[in-house]
């Protein structure tokens, strides 16, 4: 009875544990640090990619077991755009789409945005967002601003200098185990990232040639013909000649003259 008692308790201590580990880490290290995602750099580099394999071996206390990578699934970042404005106070914004590229729901994954000038350090500029929900093989869009630290990480002759690269790490605090954990860190140069803006105002210089175009023929099938005018007061009389027309003004006159 001890023993099942004992195993109970642990067990739940263990998942509490497991649970909290990214809240813990983060209530013990602070928010500001990003250094959770250095031992992941060790391990895969940046900008890589893995061979998924057909199958992952793991332990378990009956025994090791096979997963199946298409039940591994992957988490894959699809583009990376930029906010043309900044908002007073704050660092740069980026919206990143991400894809749940597996046959379930992902709940509770993490992405880090860290900002860069020359080497990566515990406190560089970061930002950890939590991904809610990923509908299984679906796609979403978060958005993630750095602090404003990351616009004066330098100096040079008194004059501030911004980041110059920021990498983005997908479950940033390594709890999903996937068929390509290689690809969840990408460095991008911030030269090179788009702009958010620039896809809109595409889309709107696109669109108005072909309303401009459309915009004549509407017109034109809508606008019905000017019916045609009288040139003389001669020509309303109904089809009736001048000489026709005197004729039967002075029939008139004899008619009332002779009543």
């Amino acid at each position: 009875m001890f023993a099942v008692i004992a195993g109970t308790l642990i067990g739940n201590s263990l998942t509490v544990a497991h649970a909290d580990e990214a809240a813990l880490r983060r209530l013990l290290h602070g928010p500001d640090r990003c250094d959770h995602v250095i031992p992941m750099l060790l391990r895969h580099g940046v900008n890589n990619d893995s061979s998924p394999a057909t199958a992952m071996h793991t332990f378990h206390p009956y025994g090791p077991i096979a997963i199946p990578a298409t039940e591994l699934g992957d988490l894959e970042l699809i583009s990376i755009t930029r906010h043309a404005d900044t908002a007073a106070g704050c660092g740069p914004s980026f919206d990143l789409v991400i894809k749940n590229c597996s046959t379930r729901d992902v709940c509770g994954a993490h992405v880090t945005l860290v900002g860069l000038l020359g080497r990566i350090r515990p406190t560089s500029p970061n930002v950890t967002t939590k991904l809610e929900s990923i509908p299984a093989g679906q796609a979403i869009q978060v958005t993630a601003t750095l602090p404003i630290q990351s616009l004066a990480m330098g100096n040079l002759n008194g004059q501030a200098i911004a980041m110059n690269q920021v990498l983005v790490v997908l479950d940033s605090f390594d709890q999903f185990m996937e068929s390509n954990e290689a690809n969840n860190l990408r460095l991008y140069d911030a030269t090179t990232i788009p702009a958010a803006s620039t896809a809109v105002a595409e889309t709107a210089v696109t669109a108005a040639p072909a309303a401009a175009e459309a915009t004549p023929q509407d017109q034109a099938s809508s606008v019905n013909p000017p019916a045609a005018e009288p040139s003389s007061p001669s020509d309303s009389g109904m089809g009736l000649s001048s000489p026709d027309l005197r004729s039967a003004i002075d029939q008139f006159t004899d008619g009332n003259t002779a009543g």
